[in-house]
Parts: C-alpha cells; structure tokens; sequence
C-alpha cells in the first residue's frame, strides 16, 4: 500500500478535468465501500465516481479531500458491495450462452435465424445477433421462476461462527464481515442453514493472499466444523460433502460421514489456479442425479457422480479457512436450479442443427426457424411443427466456426450481481449508466447495480521486433 499512499498524498493526476463531474461524496468507513484493485497488488476502499477508460479512473478515498484519478492501465478490477435487493431482482425467463462463456439473463422476446431478442431489466430491450462469427449464441437454457434464497453476504446475524476451531493446527480465530465480504486470516468456521433445496446453484467469490487452503461443506447438518481426522471421535453429526481449495491448485470432494473411511470422489490438479488470488465458484448440485459439477471462473471444471447415491443428509452451508494465508469470501448467492447444465455439448451428434432438450429430458434435432409468442417453430425430421417454449429447459444452438476474440483499451469482463458475466468495451462509467459497446448486441446502456465486479482486460502487448531468421 505504500505506492498507494504515496499517490494520494501526491494528489495524482486529473485527466478527468475536462469530463463533468458527478455528485462527490466521501466514502463513509461505516457503510460498504467499493474496492479498487492495481494490477501490482495493491488495494483502496473508498467509492468509484467515473471511468474514462482511455484517460482516468476516477476515485474518492475517505483520507483525500478531493476525488482521484488513476491511470486506467494500472487497475485490474474494481468491486462493489452487494447491491439492495430491489436493484437485482428480476423474473428472467432464459439465460444465453456464448461461445467465450459470456451470459445474459433476460426475458425472450423472439428468435429468429439471424437474431435473438432479450428483454432485459439492466439494459433494456437487446437485439443479439446469432450470425457474427465472434462469440456465437451457444446455448439458451430457461431459468426455474424463482426468487433467490440467499443473496449477498450483509452482516454476521443468522451465521454459526465455530467453536472447535482450536482443533486444527495453530492459532484459532474467526471470520470477521465488513463491506459486504468475510474475511479470516486465522483457522476460522462459520455456517448457516440455508434450507438447501433438492436441486441448487450455490455461486461464491474467494479471494486469497498467501498459501490457502478453505474447505466448503455441502448439504451439512452441522453448523460446527468437523476435524476429518478425528471425526469418528467427535459429536456427532449427518453426513456432508467436504469441497476443498488448496494452494497452489488442488481440489478435491469427499463424502464425509460418521464411523465410515474417507475416500474422495475425485482429486483436480488446476493449473490455471497457479499464480492466481481469486476464482469465482459455481456449484451446481442435485440430489436426485447425485450429481456435483463444480465451475470455476465460468468454465466447467468437474461433473462428480457419486455411486452410492447422494448421501448428504443436511441442508446448510459451512466455509472453514484452515490457516496458511488470508481469505475473503463475498458474493454469496443461492438459487434453485433446473438441472440443466446449460453449456453446449462437447462434441454434437450432427453440428449443423438445433438440439432442443424438453423437461422431461426427451431431446429433438432439427432447426429451429421462429421463436414467438410462446411457441418454438422447430423444422425437425417429422416436418415443422409447434413446441411450447415451457416445454422446453434448452437449446444448444447449431455450431458455427467462432474468431478469437481481441482485445482493445477499455475491454472489460462484468460480473453479475446474479451470476454469470460479459464482455464488452467500455466507453464510459458513471454512478447512474455504463455505456458499452460489444460486436454481438452493439451499443447498450447497463445499470451499474447488475454488476458485482468489474475486471479490466490487459490488451495483448504489441511486438515491435523485426522478423528473424
């Protein structure tokens, strides 16, 4: 933090000076703050207030007495605290899939061969083309209509901090909360019972410094922790799905019960994790399937099937920092979930057409030619016919041949407050519009509070060097 100091007591530079300013109010270290992170490391709390991403960053610091402007290139990523319910809520009927692992949710308008449009609550109507060859719509699923159970992480009430922490090695501590996260940087427990359904989606940001190693138990009845070692030993407890992240790059599930040997379902080694200090986590679990399949950063990572049935027997939620470095966890969200994996498959049985999967899990290839008013115009080998669009929980879309996407100054990943994320251009940022471009949708103006999550993209670095030979 040291060259952070020293710029705000330097004042910076102010290449915001010719762009109108907006409202400036001191960020207030009694309320939740947003969180600006440099690409050498470094951090500040304090309120975002404007992005010119060709010229500044503008930033107000509680300690500076007027706003600050940041060269853009030295930001990696900015946060902010979870938004007041009412700002996120929406009844999205869809969710869209592209081919860089974008997502939007929306409600479907219609469908045709060249283009899709969603109605959404953040940027309004958006025409979506199906026929550029850069980042191609995918996969359209629809979403369970069904309001979250968990949403953002606001206080300690309801939580379970453990007491039995002492058990693991070295000094024991406990989670602390402040601007929408909790933070441990001692072996720490704390749970809740969420009321897990059958079918969930369970989506959480960790961020680390140093060594980590954090275990996450799914489904569990527990609200203290469990010493694996001596669980057999312990009080006793219903059996639970341990999930661990362990630096550099090591994951692993294990069925945990009582009086029974432990023996993982399976062991990741991820090297993309090397090197890292954040992955966003999507779970997606069902009970009836026996079924955990474990996305990070967007990617589908592992699909764990357990033999012997799901034999989770509880329905909350415990996250356990055991010591080696320093963890926030924020970004908490939980909803019930369709079953659907919503990713395109690997490898499609005839590329060249649509695959509709209904409900019941019957599955239709052909090529769909309108989607309206409820109804789905499908060409399959029976001839046109008409399907009921909540018949229907996806649509992998015919597979095109995709371009690498490239990067230009401004280029940003968003996440959503809900879930999922997209890229764009950024051509500015204030408190009440973000005005972005994108070569699928164009131009659009988003809400700022859709997004929990702004990271800027490093264009890929010119070469200047003659050819050698």
């Amino acid at each position: 933090m040291n060259n952070v100091r020293s710029i705000i007591a330097a004042g910076v530079i102010a290449l915001l000076a010719g762009s109108p300013a907006p409202a400036q109010q001191p960020a207030s270290t009694n309320t939740t703050a947003d969180s600006l992170f440099f690409r050498d490391g470094d951090m500040l709390y304090g309120k975002l207030l404007a992005i010119d991403p060709r010229n500044a960053v503008r930033w107000q610091h509680p300690d500076a007495a007027e706003p600050i402007d940041f060269k853009p290139d030295s930001i990696s990523q900015i946060e902010f605290p979870p938004a007041k319910a009412a700002a996120v809520q929406s009844n999205s009927s869809c969710r869209v899939y592209y081919g860089n692992g974008d997502t939007m949710e929306g409600n479907l308008v219609s469908c045709d061969r060249d283009t899709l449009t969603l109605q959404t609550w953040y940027a309004g109507r958006l025409s979506i083309s199906r026929t550029l060859l850069q980042d191609p719509i995918q996969t359209l699923a629809f979403l369970p209509r069904q309001p979250a159970m968990f949403d953002g992480l606001t206080g300690m009430e309801g939580w379970t901090q453990g007491n039995a922490v002492k058990a693991f090695a070295g000094e024991s501590g406990e989670w602390t909360y402040r601007h929408g996260a909790f933070y441990a940087n001692k072996p720490a427990s704390i749970a809740r019972d969420l009321n897990l359904p059958d079918r969930s989606e369970i989506q959480f940001d960790l961020t680390w410094k140093g060594s980590f190693n954090v275990a996450v138990a799914l489904y569990t009845d527990s609200l203290q922790p469990i010493l694996l070692a001596a669980k057999d030993q312990g009080p006793v407890f219903g059996a639970f799905y341990s999930l661990r992240f362990q630096s550099p790059y090591f994951i692993s599930l294990t069925p945990v019960r009582k009086n029974d040997p432990i023996r993982s379902l399976g062991d990741l080694i991820v090297p993309s994790l090397n090197n890292r200090d954040r992955i966003h986590v999507d779970l997606r679990i069902s009970k009836p399937d026996h079924r955990i399949v474990l996305f990070l950063d967007g990617v589908m990572i592992k699909e764990w099937l357990s033999p012997e049935g799901f034999t989770a027997e509880g329905t909350g939620l415990r996250f356990v920092q055991n010591g080696g470095g320093s963890i926030k966890l924020s970004h908490l969200r939980v909803t019930a979930w369709n079953g659907v994996l919503d990713e395109a498959p690997a490898v499609s049985p005839d590329p060249s057409h649509d695959m509709i999967s209904m409900e019941s899990g019957a599955k239709a290839s052909g090529l769909i030619q309108t989607i309206a008013n409820g109804e789905i115009s499908f060409l399959g080998a029976g001839g046109l016919t008409k399907i009921p669009v909540n018949k229907v929980s996806a649509i992998d879309f015919a597979g095109i041949a995709t371009e690498a996407p490239k990067t230009a100054p401004g280029s940003v990943r968003a996440t959503f407050a809900r879930g999922g994320f997209v890229t764009f251009d950024l051509l500015s940022w204030w408190p009440d519009a973000i005005l972005v471009t994108n070569p699928v949708f164009g131009k659009a103006t988003f809400e700022p509070a859709a997004f929990s999550r702004l990271q800027f993209i490093a264009p890929e670095p010119k070469s200047t060097d003659e050819p050698k030979g």
